[in-house]
């Protein structure tokens, strides 16, 4: 199994480090560290995390107000298409990876 990031969410994970590495450098980088332990947690178990529709599922990030988006694609491929906060525009992402 693979995971892989669609750009957006890339986007999206860069702007939070951001905003933690400005408020202090140890968020930002406990930020990366509970994102990589979700990263590790949705490979391993990538059916458990809740469904939220159309085949994708949610994955809440430990401490911080983020989910990660995703949904499993062929050949073993498990797409992120947000990195969400999950006080913001809640369903803004739901276009993304159905191209």
């Amino acid at each position: 199994m693979k995971l892989v990031y669609l750009p957006e969410a890339r986007i999206e994970v860069l702007a939070a480090v951001t905003y933690y590495h400005s408020c202090a450098d140890r968020l930002a980088a406990d930020f990366f560290r509970h994102l990589q332990k979700a990263e590790h947690e949705i490979l391993e178990w990538p059916e458990f995390w809740r469904p939220v529709g159309g085949g994708f599922r949610r994955k809440l990030l430990e401490r911080f107000p983020y989910a990660m988006i995703y949904h499993q694609l062929p050949e073993d491929v498990l797409e992120v298409v947000a990195v969400m906060h999950q006080k913001r525009r809640p369903d803004y992402w739901r276009k993304r990876g159905n191209n």
